[in-house]
């Protein structure tokens, strides 16, 4: 069987290829998806809350007939 080889490189450069700042450069192409530092936000907090129905005593008395 013959052997095929991969084309020879010329070292030329295509007209539409651009080098990579250096800033990107030195990361992992993973590194801009997945920051450690942004990976955990922390809870969601609203900002107002809903007033809560009724007294005290009503909501554990509701409770309680759920929980049947």
């Amino acid at each position: 069987m013959p052997e095929t080889y991969p084309a020879a490189q010329t070292g030329k450069i295509d007209a539409d290829s651009k080098p990579n700042p250096p800033s990107e450069a030195a990361q992992p192409q993973g590194a801009n998806l997945f920051a450690a530092h942004h990976a955990h936000p922390g809870p969601v907090i609203p900002q107002s809350m809903p007033e809560q129905e009724g007294t005290k005593e009503e909501r554990q008395a509701k409770a309680k007939e759920l929980n049947k």
